[in-house]
């Protein structure tokens, strides 16, 4: 039985939007409701499969969502406060888009010091090539990784 009443698939779109996949978003969204609790019942209650659970939740601790209670067998894992975990998602997607804009102006620079070159020198290539080089009796031949 299903008590999201169809809005399972908007719950997790919503959180895609704080950077989780499907099964994190499912996962943290079910601590938050039934609060502390096994691996086992998160997979249980949020309908990921069980070999998926732990690497799962071990993602949303490394991303703060979510903490481990109890390390022994079985562990326990229990939410971080809504606010608390989307606010360090937020921090995380504008740091995210500060070095964006860094690598933006580094890209421009860049290019503005490649773009002439490459006008006068156009017979050299722009990136090292992913083929490795070697010679036969017959002469080069371009051999592909």
């Amino acid at each position: 039985m299903q008590v999201l009443n169809g809005k399972e698939r908007e719950v997790v779109e919503m959180l895609h939007g704080y950077g989780l996949c499907d099964n994190e978003a499912k996962a943290y969204f079910t601590l938050l409701a039934v609060g502390e609790s096994k691996a086992w019942n998160v997979a249980r209650k949020a309908s990921i499969p069980p070999s998926k659970v732990h690497e799962t939740l071990e993602r949303l601790i490394e991303r703060g969502f979510v903490e481990l209670v109890e390390i022994g067998r079985p562990r326990t894992y229990r939410p971080r406060a809504l606010e608390e975990a989307l606010e360090l998602a937020v921090e995380a997607k504008n740091s995210e888009i500060r070095k964006m804009r860094q690598d933006t102006n580094k890209l421009v620079r860049v290019l503005e010091a490649v773009a002439p070159m490459h006008q006068v020198h156009s017979e050299y290539r722009l990136f090292t090539p992913s083929y490795r080089r070697y010679s036969t009796k017959g002469g080069d031949l371009d051999g592909y990784d």
